[in-house]
């Protein structure tokens, strides 16, 4: 089956596999199907819930608060009709609540660290954390909305009408903020 490269390393699962995992954790309770679920949504769910909270920590902890939630629930698991969705949906809320209790914590925080990271010599680590503190600084820079569709559709590889869906928004308001984001990134990083 097709998988999708979304980072070095990692794989997006196709919607067959997503399916056939979801099927099988709903009513065979097969938990090595239940392990490719959270090794497939884990890290993706990390990067998108640190957008909410500021915390490391706190984004690791709503996410295994969601996907923990989908083992409990049986064979409810086989009425969702679009695992990804669901999943990411329940990320963003899960990480607004935790946001809600947490206030003192807010958007982003290891991104510039964990790109840099993956670098050998310490002069591409510099180089590589400069670049990426800039990205960083104008996605900051970015109305909240805006910066998490943009988020949605470049980093998770969502469609428009996913994150739209995700977010509660109409699929040309995806539009406009992700020409929105477009523009103001390119200004800002002068491209």
């Amino acid at each position: 089956m097709t998988k999708i490269k979304l980072k070095q390393g990692e794989n997006i699962a196709s919607d067959d596999e997503l399916r056939e995992w979801q099927h099988l954790v709903a009513y065979h309770r097969d938990e090595q199907a239940y392990r490719r679920l959270f090794f497939h949504f884990y890290p993706l769910g990390v990067r998108f819930c640190t957008q909410y909270l500021r915390r490391g920590e706190l984004a690791e902890e709503a996410v295994a608060d969601v996907m923990t939630n989908l083992w409990l629930m049986g064979k409810k698991l086989m009425d969702i009709q679009n695992l990804r969705v669901y999943v990411l949906k329940a990320f963003r809320n899960k990480a607004l609540d935790y946001a809600e209790k947490n206030r003192k914590f807010s958007f982003q925080e290891e991104l510039v660290h964990d790109m840099a990271a993956d670098l050998q010599s310490p002069e591409e680590r510099m180089i590589s954390s400069e670049a990426v503190a800039a990205i960083d600084r104008a996605l900051d820079s970015l109305p909240p909305k805006c910066r998490a569709v943009f988020l949605l559709v470049r980093e998770t590889r969502c469609t428009y009408r996913e994150a739209a869906e995700i977010m509660g928004i109409a699929e040309n308001t995806v539009n406009r903020h992700i020409q929105t984001a477009i523009r103001q990134l390119a200004a800002l990083l002068r491209l």
